[in-house]
């Protein structure tokens, strides 16, 4: 039994949580026990009770033997404008200055008098009494990333200062209220007679423009992150190998420039045989990932001996804008494609080599000599897979300027995941700032009384801000190129996460909290510097930080209209809210043909994920309830079709009319963004998505019915789309 004072203090500091709200919105207090697997996670050994002590000492009083914090996030939503200083009384009269040098190479500098400055808080260690200063710094400094250094006596140290905005980046159309609305796809479902088995960026500029035609001005897209090259069936978006990289299967083969100077590939795509192979994969209900992923690479290997060939060392405007490309991206996208080529070599030794948790021991580190050699030996491997990201985010900032192009108030929207796969590059790269052995998900619900375990390694607080955030950084950077907004999933993640034991389910798990402030700071900073407007994901239990500071922010909530059905009835239009994201329904949820005819629920039972048949009857029940709060809803905006009762007896099936009736009612909302699902307007059944399985369901291939191209010649749709617009300019 661990020492419970010992790991109790251990846990404060570490701000591992003792209490948390529960979906019924009572307090609840987290079990010691479950306390204790975290801390063992966070790698504390729990039964040494002297080595916890020390650790427990250091933890207390290492900030407190350190002049600066390993970084400070100057942000104007706190109640503070300064850099902590920890010193002794005794140095209250000691000479001191401190210089800020700009990240424009520009510097400030001034004296400052300690003993002048607010005391926050003390510290005694035996005699010495250390405080805690608020060094108060100009209002008006550049926004940006600059290095603060603090000189008190013969004591210097410099660390990273980092100023940010108040809010995130309003474009002038939203900025003054513009209500839009447009579609939120899965990209991959995208059907089309040229696309190899599932949608690609060629797709997504078709559906840009058909959406555009029709008067729409928002594509949100699934998180498109780089998943396994050599492991396409691992095809979960929200459990990629690397957030900050590209799924290159989105690129289209024939759209690449090498495309139209080899022979050898237009011989390859042309024949009878390929397009055979082709049409097969098309013509399939699921994405088959191996079939697609098997055709692009053979491709894809073609494409890049043609660049070798054509480019390679001949100073060509093409290589210009790889290697740029190449230097923009930096140390991360070289840790990502040395990582796949490390990944293909060892997958060709071992085809069960799937990640670098299976790989010889001197490979899971990428700074040791091992990695370091086979760097310098493999760079044509490493350029291949640097390659592939090229000619992936040229496509997409293609169909990202189309969008502007057309006058899109929005445009694209990019979603990004909250974690990445264990055994991915992400992780690999980057281990110094996660914590390995503990996992994100959700806390116990009515719906799942074990809670969600996603079997994604979180974030470490401490280890990030003593990397600076540099993690965090670069996956803001990335994920807002090329896009007009970025959906930020489960973006309560800025503040805590929900931090699940190995081994365990979540209901084992508790909170952990992060530094808000440091991240929405710098979610502001790079939401600004990238003209992209920030969606945070926000459903669920919300604490009261997130409800106060992200609307501070101007971060736009996300308000789905399943969660907005209460026992008295559906939330009104007039009480969304204005900076919002509103939808029928997202990924994880049912289909509005799925939802209304109830088949979710009886797939659920099938599969056995209900506790018994009384939980199953009971949630039927809830379910014809709420859909009669629908047709109320409806009937008193005058929004029901004729051809629907409304009595829900008599509506057991979702139809066309109602479906678009229901999309309608939503786009009366007093928020700016509406979303219509394209599987909604065809009336789909099947779920994209069921959360809390893997292998019992086909998740995350289910593809749409017909093109969105055949989809937007429907005279019915096109009149729905005006309606909308009428809807929203009203």
């Amino acid at each position: 039994m661990a020492n419970y004072e010992l790991s109790s203090k251990v846990a404060h500091l570490r701000h591992v949580s003792n209490k948390f709200v529960d979906y019924l919105g009572n307090e609840a207090d987290v079990a010691f026990e479950n306390i204790e697997l975290i801390l063992r996670a966070m790698g504390y050994n729990l039964d040494d009770d002297e080595a916890l002590s020390v650790q427990a000492t250091q933890l207390d009083t290492h900030q407190w033997l350190t002049l600066l914090e390993p970084i400070t996030v100057l942000s104007p939503l706190r109640d503070s404008w300064g850099v902590n200083l920890y010193i002794t009384s005794q140095d209250l009269m000691t000479p001191s200055n401190w210089q800020i040098s700009f990240e424009d190479g520009s510097t400030l500098e001034s004296v400052v008098h300690l003993d002048m400055l607010t005391q926050t808080g003390d510290y005694w260690m035996g005699e010495t009494q250390y405080v805690r200063r608020l060094l108060t710094l100009p209002p008006d400094l550049p926004l940006g990333y600059h290095q603060i250094k603090v000189v008190v006596g013969d004591r210097v140290e410099t660390r990273p200062l980092i100023v940010t905005p108040k809010t995130s980046f309003q474009s002038e159309p939203m900025a003054r209220g513009d209500k839009i609305w447009g579609t939120a796809i899965q990209l991959y479902t995208l059907r089309s007679d040229s696309n190899w088995g599932m949608g690609d960026f060629t797709d997504l500029a078709q559906l840009i423009e058909d959406l555009a035609a029709q008067g729409a001005d928002v594509i949100g897209l699934n998180p498109i992150h780089a998943l396994y090259p050599i492991s396409p069936d691992h095809n979960s978006p929200y459990s990629p190998s690397n957030r900050s990289f590209l799924n290159s299967l989105y690129a289209d083969v024939t759209k690449v420039p090498e495309f139209k100077h080899s022979k050898a590939l237009q011989k390859k795509v042309s024949s009878k045989v390929f397009n055979e192979r082709l049409k097969q994969l098309r013509a399939v209900e699921d994405v088959d990932y191996q079939g697609v992923s098997a055709a692009k690479h053979e491709c894809f290997e073609l494409l890049y001996q043609t660049y070798l060939k054509e480019h390679h060392g001949t100073g060509s405007a093409r290589e210009q804008a790889f290697n740029a490309f190449v230097e923009q991206q930096g140390e991360p996208l070289v840790q990502h494609a040395l990582f796949e080529a490390l990944l293909a070599h060892f997958k060709a030794l071992d085809i069960n080599a799937w990640g670098w948790p299976v790989w010889p021991d001197a490979y899971k580190d990428h700074r040791s000599a091992e990695v370091k050699a086979f760097k310098k030996e493999n760079q044509e491997a490493i350029r291949y897979w640097q390659y592939l990201q090229f000619i992936t985010d040229e496509q997409l900032q293609a169909v990202d300027a189309l969008a502007k192009q057309l006058g899109m108030k929005i445009g694209i929207y990019r979603d990004l995941a909250v974690g990445a796969d264990k055994g991915g590059a992400e992780i690999w790269s980057n281990k110094e700032s996660f914590c390995l052995d503990a996992s994100v998900g959700a806390p116990p619900d009515a719906l799942g009384p074990n809670g969600q375990n996603w079997g994604l390694p979180p974030l470490d607080p401490v280890k990030l801000k003593d990397n600076a955030y540099s993690t965090f950084i670069t996956l803001l950077r990335n994920n807002m190129r090329a896009c007009g907004a970025l959906r930020i999933d489960h973006a309560m993640s800025l503040l805590r996460l929900w931090w699940c034991p190995p081994g365990k389910t979540a209901a084992y798990g508790t909170y952990v909290y992060y530094d808000m402030f440091d991240m929405l700071g710098i979610l502001n900073l790079e939401s600004q510097r990238n003209q992209c407007l920030v969606i945070a994901e926000d459903l669920g239990t919300v604490p009261d930080e997130v409800t106060e500071f992200f609307p501070k922010a101007e971060l736009y909530s996300n308000k789905v209209f399943y969660f907005e059905i209460a026992e008295q009835g559906c939330t009104e239009p007039a009480d969304y809210a204005s900076k919002a994201l509103a939808i029928v329904c997202n990924h994880d949820m049912p289909t509005l043909k799925a939802f209304w005819n109830k088949s979710d629920l009886a797939l659920r039972w099938e599969l056995g994920m209900f506790g018994s048949e009384q939980d199953y009857t009971a949630e039927q029940v809830t379910r014809d309830t709420n859909k009669q709060h629908i047709l109320t809803l409806l009937k008193r905006y005058n929004r029901l079709p004729s051809t629907v009762s409304s009595e829900v007896e008599q509506v057991p099936e979702m139809t066309e009319a109602l479906c678009m009736a229901i999309h309608a009612q939503l786009a009366e909302v007093n928020s700016q963004i509406v979303a219509v699902q394209l599987e909604d307007l065809m009336l789909i059944n099947k779920p994209v998505n069921i959360p809390g399985t893997s292998s019992e369901y086909p998740n995350w291939r289910r593809k749409l019915s017909k093109s969105t191209e055949a989809l937007f010649k429907q005279p019915e749709i096109v009149q729905f789309c005006k309606s909308l617009n009428k809807i929203r300019a009203n």
